[in-house]
């Protein structure tokens, strides 16, 4: 019951880990065969591997970039892309004294985390907030949404492995889909309204536009049944985030998430991270998640429950 990733899985898991043991090791922040290399890569698009200086560094070199244009004059950014910088476990930074780094399966990864601003990095939960996200109430009673093969929703699915954009002729649609648990989005980028505010959504409403070179997607509707991260960071139904992606040179994209929860949060606040383009003949593979699974029942059995937001309105 301390770690529902190993429970009910830790054989599979082990398999699992046997079966890659010959392989190298996986970079900081790095997800799948993409991924696998012997050190962590030291710059990203010509910027330092470290969230705050590739930050930085990322907004100058947008500054003097030209993208490659659509046929409509819009910045080229179809391709397949994966996160760097990234952390499925927290958002947060990672200490060496999180007893979960120290698992022989599935360990976590110290790290710094995608948080950007405020500047201690950490997410400025409200007082009653911080105990139920933040490896709190959700991590210890309830099933992460995500393995329960939902939707990893706004913004984790850019985080969590492989994905793609596409912008289709017309250049009225940006759609971005993904390999985790075959989720996908589609972005109209021709200045309708959002959907009433009262239709929520699992993947939310996402609306683009173009500043520059710079796609801007505001994002409201939410429903407020998906995390951050395996730790149980959270928004609510009240949430609205503005995700804002520019290239910065042919194989990197600045990716930068602004979010705000008046329910939740004392102030607004960013992650940044990279996303950077797979090598030249990959795709997207099926992913099969509800197929088969067979964990659910027994995490339920363990005394977990599945997650549908707020649940501090029940206790």
């Amino acid at each position: 019951m301390k770690n529902r990733r190993l429970g009910v899985t830790t054989l599979a898991a082990v398999v699992a880990v046997l079966s890659l043991a010959a392989l190298p090791a996986v970079a900081e922040g790095g997800q799948g065969p993409a991924a696998l290399t012997t050190a962590a890569p030291t710059t990203l698009g010509g910027c330092p591997a470290e969230t705050l200086a590739f930050h930085k560094c990322a907004l100058e070199k947008a500054k003097t970039f030209t993208p490659r244009r659509t046929p409509g004059g819009k910045p080229d950014m179809q391709g397949y892309w994966r996160g760097r910088l990234v952390s499925g476990s927290s958002v947060e930074a990672i200490s060496a004294s999180e007893p979960l780094t120290q698992l022989p399966v599935m360990p976590w990864t110290i790290g710094p985390g995608m948080v950007l601003d405020p500047p201690d990095r950490k997410i400025p939960y409200q007082p009653w907030a911080a105990g139920i996200g933040r490896k709190g109430q959700h991590y210890e009673k309830y099933i992460d949404p995500r393995t329960a093969c939902s939707t990893g929703g706004v913004p984790r699915l850019a985080l969590q492995g492989a994905n793609q954009l596409l912008q289709p002729s017309g250049e009225d649609y940006v759609l971005w889909l993904f390999e985790d648990h075959h989720a996908y989005r589609v972005i109209p980028t021709d200045r309708r309204p959002h959907v009433g505010k009262n239709i929520k959504l699992w993947n939310r409403d996402s609306l683009g536009r173009w500043e520059g070179n710079t796609l801007v997607v505001d994002v409201t509707n939410v429903n407020g049944y998906t995390w951050f991260d395996d730790a149980g960071n959270f928004y609510t139904d009240a949430a609205h985030l503005v995700e804002r992606l520019t290239l910065i040179d042919p194989n990197t994209i600045h990716y930068e998430v602004t979010i705000e929860d008046p329910k939740t949060y004392t102030r607004p606040w960013k992650m940044v991270w990279a996303l950077v383009r797979e090598a030249p003949g990959f795709e997207l593979l099926e992913e099969a998640c509800l197929e088969g699974e067979r964990d659910l029942p027994h995490f339920l059995q363990q005394g977990y429950r599945h997650y549908f937001g707020e649940t501090w309105k029940s206790r």
